[in-house]
């Protein structure tokens, strides 16, 4: 398994035998230090094995950690990268971690940010069973993948598909993600018969992390409880 793009927590040797795994999806910082307590923290409190994945390093070849203060590398490679970037990458990495633990047969999926809309086109793949996208702006983008927005691809892969279960969590202070866009976004995976829950807090954008600047206490505990009641 490339340890340069996937990153496993320290207790998944506790989890051997288990059927699924997780697979958390960083913010645009990529393996912050803050990126890296929520993965440990995930895999302590979901009692699962979680793996974090560097989807930045196939557009650059290289670990990605960025400083929130100095964004502009960072977004540089948010507007570059594409589904055609991140489709074959995110297949690659499932391979390896099926390779090394065959156990695991199912995929749970959690993306921040930008990889809350990275995490819509993950449902490409079958064994991902649960997607959950926080504050994941960008999901209508066009042309994002084969001439579809990101939910969009979801929708054509994976319609009327009962063992799919998606859940977003937004901020009702998100700029980035107005009101229209969570309507629609839900109107459209409802109409595709794909099972989908959203849950909204009174907070702004990257709410969830201790570590970034609208962190906001109150909506991360009823964030996590919400969390645990979609996967446990």
């Amino acid at each position: 398994m490339n340890s340069q793009y996937i990153y496993p927590a320290e207790s998944n040797a506790i989890f051997t035998n288990s059927t699924s795994a997780i697979i958390v999806m960083p913010d645009i910082f990529g393996i912050t230090d803050y990126a890296i307590a929520t993965m440990q923290e995930f895999a302590a409190v979901l009692q699962k094995p979680v793996y974090m994945f560097d989807y930045f390093y196939t557009l650059t070849n290289k670990p990605s950690k960025f400083l929130p203060e100095e964004p502009r590398e960072a977004v540089d490679l948010m507007h570059k990268m594409r589904g055609e970037d991140f489709v074959p990458a995110f297949r690659q990495a499932l391979d390896e971690i099926k390779t090394e633990h065959p156990s695991i047969k199912e995929f749970i999926v959690i993306g921040f940010c930008f990889a809350g809309r990275l995490a819509y086109l993950t449902g490409l793949e079958k064994s991902v069973t649960k997607i959950v996208s926080f504050y994941g702006a960008g999901a209508h983008t066009p042309n994002y993948y084969q001439g579809s927005t990101p939910i969009e691809v979801l929708v054509n892969a994976r319609q009327n598909d009962k063992n799919l279960n998606v859940l977003s969590f937004y901020g009702t202070q998100d700029e980035s993600i107005p009101k229209e866009e969570r309507d629609r976004t839900k109107q459209e995976l409802e109409s595709a018969g794909i099972p989908y829950s959203s849950k909204e807090y009174a907070a702004g954008h990257a709410y969830f992390q201790p570590g970034r600047p609208n962190y906001n206490e109150v909506a991360a505990k009823a964030s996590w409880q919400d969390l645990k009641d979609f996967l446990i």
